[in-house]
Order: C-alpha cells, then structure tokens, then sequence
C-alpha cells in the first residue's frame, strides 16, 4: 500500500521522522511493526557512539522512487556496518536544507552530511561542476566509473577534501534535457539546435550549464527550483533544463509540452559529508561510510535503469504506468536520430566553443592543478560504453 500524506504526518508526529519513513516504505501503518521499528530504533540509538546528520534536501519517500538516490538504505547500510556504533539521522523534505543551501551547510559543520545536485552545490563548491562538460558524456555508467576510479580522484574528490573540508561520497546520475513549455504544444518539434535560438531557458546556478545555453544561442535564465513551475506555467521561461526523474517527481511534466531527449549533461544527485566529521570516527567507521557510499551508487545505478522505464518513463521501453506515457496527449517525447544528435554536439562542444568555455577551464584546472577537461575527456573516451565498475575509490 502507499501511505497518504496525512497517516505521514500522524506517524511521524507520534513515532518520529524515521519510523514515518520505515512506514512509507513498508507500505503499513500497522502500529505493532511501527511502534516494534521505533523501539529497536531508540534502542539503536542508546548504543551508538557517533551521530549523522544528513540532510538530504528536498528527497521524500515519493519521489524516492523517481530519484533512486537510495539515501535511507544508505543511512541503514551505515548503520547495519558499524553495528550501531553509528546512528544516521534522515532530514528529508527540505527540513534541513533547501538543494542551494545543503553544500553550504555540511562546509560549515552544521550538518555532517548533505544531498544536492553538483549543479546548485556549484554556486558554493565551485568544483563541484568540474564533471559536467557538455555533450562529453554519452553514457550514465561512464561518469560513474571516473568516480569509482581511484586514478581520477585528483580530478574530483580531491579538490572537495583539500579545497572545500568536503569528502565527496556517491552520486546518482540521469543525463540532462531540455523541457519546453506549453507554448510548444502546438509547434513542431526541436530537432535542430536553430529551434532553441533566442529561447528563455531556466538554468540551474551553474557556468557550466550557462555556457551550454549560450553555446546553443539560448538565454539562460537562473532560477530557483521552487519558482521553475510556475515559471513554466506562466511563460516567464520558454523552457527548462533538468533530467527525467527530477521533472516528473516534482510536476514539471505537467507543465512540458515537448521533452527534448539530448542527454547533453550529467543530473547528478550528490552525496557528501563533512571531512571533520568523517575524521572524528576511527578510520574502520570511516571505511563502513565509504562502502555504504559505494553500495549506494551501485544500486542506484541499477535502480534508474528500471526506474526510467517503469516510473518516470523516458528510458527505451517505458511502461503504461509510467509518467510520460500517462502525459503522452499533453507531451511529446522528442528522441533525435544520431544525425539529429550530432548537429547539437557540433554546435554546442566546449572544443567549438572554446571562448566560451575559456573562463571555467582556467577556473577548474586552477583548484586541481592538471587540465581537467582534458583528463576527463581522455578518461571518457577510454571507458565509453563499458558497464559499471563499482569498485573501490579509497
């Protein structure tokens, strides 16, 4: 059964935040199993030596199942591994941090760990954004691998240790498209980068994605995630750029006449923790939170391969059920032929448009020291196509 809004709220009120969510994804509200999971839970608790808070935005239950960020089996992993010595306290629903504030706040100590695209996390960790080249990517897999590799730490993790007080963790990863308003519900399809010339297009506070929006000749417009839909409802922005599950989850779908499909940069839901916080526990506790992290990107990875069929709807075989088959009289899906593909990633390359892109070069390679674009797109063009390699980065 999916558990409504108010038996939430009920059994969070008198249970607490955690056994509302052991709840949820349950599926009971039996007060037997919830009032067993709360006592074992408090019991847990008694014993623990260490305490994480993480805050992880704006991820609920719901569009858990969209996001596949896996942060509460993540919280359970950890605590399972260390066998109670660490306790992880899940601040869902933006209770803690809003998506621009989370990075903000794990940097200074207030919480121990956060959640937050590394595209709104850019606006603080400027490094953050270092893996979003446009059109680089050509897979989800191939990402996750430079991430996996311990070879390639210098290129990220290394920067949020030693430039940010940062550990980085694990990330999902959805690659990016472009999602026009309603008054494209009666014009023909964007299969050519001249259809986006001049449009208003919503960006998330990241260079990286400004420079893409003006490569494309399109005028990026930042705004807040929370002013996006309304945005888009109102015309203030002809279009929105973010990946699949997010739009869906949070009703962008509803307000999208056309879905342009152009993969052109990573959606990355990130997970991070404070590096003193991390170093305040013995290096086998640290280890549990490392291979929790590990597992989490794995089963994420897995998860969003299904859930992009069967629940948002934009993977190769989507489902009835799924999100945009139940729109698909309001939104048009747009899949681009790889001629089609290839006029974009022509028109919008960092090597094109190297003025452009001459500015956050400078910038990235500055805080890593090396050419980061370069050894990103090197390492790219090595595992293209490969599967997953989940292996140990530490």
């Amino acid at each position: 059964m999916t558990l409504s809004r108010r038996d939430f709220l009920r059994i969070s009120a008198d249970y607490g935040t955690k056994a509302a969510i052991f709840a949820a994804v349950a599926g009971t509200t039996s007060a037997t199993l919830i009032s067993q999971f709360a006592a074992k839970d408090a019991q847990a608790a008694k014993k623990a030596k260490y305490t994480i808070r993480h805050g992880v935005s704006v991820v609920n239950p719901k569009n858990e199942e969209f996001l596949q960020t896996r942060a509460y089996d993540f919280a359970k992993w950890i605590e399972e591994g260390s066998d109670g010595e660490i306790a992880v306290q899940t601040l869902d629903s933006g209770q803690a941090c809003a998506e621009n504030q989370c990075v903000e706040r794990v940097g200074a100590g207030v919480l121990d760990m956060g959640n937050s695209s590394a595209q709104n996390a850019a606006a603080v960790t400027y490094h953050a954004q270092a893996l979003d080249w446009p059109f680089l990517w050509r897979d989800p897999q191939s990402l996750l691998n430079l991430l996996h590799d311990p070879a390639m730490n210098p290129v990220y993790r290394d920067v949020f240790r030693n430039k940010y007080g940062i550990e980085f963790l694990y990330c999902t990863n959805e690659l990016r498209d472009i999602f026009m308003g309603l008054k494209y519900s009666d014009l023909p399809e964007v299969r050519h980068p001249d259809g986006l010339k001049g449009r208003k297009l919503r960006i998330t506070n990241s260079t990286m994605i400004q420079n893409f929006a003006e490569s494309l000749g399109m005028s990026p417009v930042p705004l807040a995630w929370t002013e996006t839909l309304e945005g888009m409802k109102s015309g203030v922005v002809d279009g929105m750029e973010t990946w699949g599950g997010a739009a869906a989850s949070f009703g962008m779908t509803k307000v999208t006449a056309q879905v342009l499909e152009l993969d052109f940069c990573p959606g990355t839901g990130s997970c991070f923790m404070n590096l003193r916080a991390m170093e305040r526990m013995p290096g086998r506790l640290q280890d549990v939170v490392r291979e929790a992290a590990r597992r989490a990107s794995e089963e994420s990875y897995h998860n969003l391969l299904v859930a992009l069929n069967t629940v948002t709807g934009a993977g190769p075989n989507p489902t009835p059920e799924s999100n945009y088959v139940q729109l698909q009289d309001t939104m048009r899906h747009v899949r681009l032929s790889e001629d089609e593909m290839e006029a974009f990633r022509e028109r919008g390359s960092v090597e094109r448009n190297g003025k452009i892109y001459s500015g956050i070069r400078k910038e990235l390679d500055e805080l890593a020291g090396l050419d980061v674009f370069g050894a990103i797109a090197e390492f790219e063009e090595k595992v293209r196509g490969q599967p997953l390699n989940a292996q140990k980065w530490w």
